[in-house]
């Protein structure tokens, strides 16, 4: 018998193991002449195949565009107009003269002829603008200095005291000054007459005269002696004329 026997089946529809072995044999070369062949060889199941991976996506910005230069403004010449008057009413920077040099080519019968239908520019091209740059942070407002006379002194001591006068009264007053303020209040800045309710070192009657002075009047001691200079020049002219009369009178 030929090649074909080694496929026969017996009755029980069992192979051989004859026919098994051939099969076997078979399939084998196949295999071999394939992979000669350069035929891939393909994997019984799915479950066995390697994932395929996808090449990386890389997403591209586009760079924005630079910006343009804008265009000049334009306008087209209508009946009855003329260079001065178009300048003016668009506000052209140098007047009809700028319009005219700047539109030469079209104007070629000068500036005083000039016809509907003639398109003008009416400015230069403008730059093309960069982007604002952030503003620098604001530096913190610096407090106010304060005025030495409405400042009040560390000390409320007599010589502290008298040290601020010394800043407030001329120096040819301030010995008549501090003799006035020693015997009304002591250069206490919160002497109350019991009797008459005068405040503070030039004991002013009523104290809140002073407010003239200032608000601050019944604690800030420069506002008590610039009050008490102003009394003094108001009333007897100077310190000096106001001490002569209070030696006399033992007030003033």
């Amino acid at each position: 018998m030929g090649e074909e026997s080694h496929f026969m089946l017996p009755v029980n529809a069992r192979p051989s193991l004859f026919a098994v072995g051939s099969i076997k044999r078979i399939v084998a070369a196949a295999v071999v002449v394939g992979v000669g062949a350069g035929i891939p060889v393909v994997a019984a199941t799915a479950a066995n195949a390697a994932p395929v991976k996808s090449a990386p996506v890389h997403s591209v910005q586009a760079a924005a565009p630079a910006a343009a230069p804008q265009a000049p403004a334009g306008y087209t010449v209508l009946s009855g107009d003329s260079l001065t008057k178009i300048a003016t009413t668009h506000n052209v920077q140098g007047g009809w003269q700028k319009l005219y040099d700047l539109n030469k080519s079209v104007l070629t019968n000068g500036p005083d002829k000039i016809y509907p239908g003639q398109h003008l520019t009416l400015g230069e091209a403008a730059p093309a603008q960069a982007p604002a740059a952030p503003a620098p942070a604001a530096a913190p407002a610096k407090p106010a200095a304060a005025s030495p006379l409405a400042a009040t002194p560390v000390a409320s001591t007599p010589a502290a005291l008298q040290a601020l006068a010394a800043s407030i009264v001329p120096a040819n007053q301030l010995a008549s000054f501090d003799q006035i303020i020693s015997h009304e209040s002591g250069w206490n800045i919160h002497a109350t007459n019991p009797s008459s309710g005068a405040y503070g070192l030039p004991q002013a009657l009523p104290g809140n005269k002073m407010a003239s002075a200032g608000s601050d009047w019944q604690n800030n001691p420069a506002t008590q002696l610039k009050w008490a200079l102003q009394y003094m020049n108001t009333v007897y002219g100077s310190p000096n004329a106001a001490w002569a009369f209070w030696q006399v009178h033992q007030a003033y």
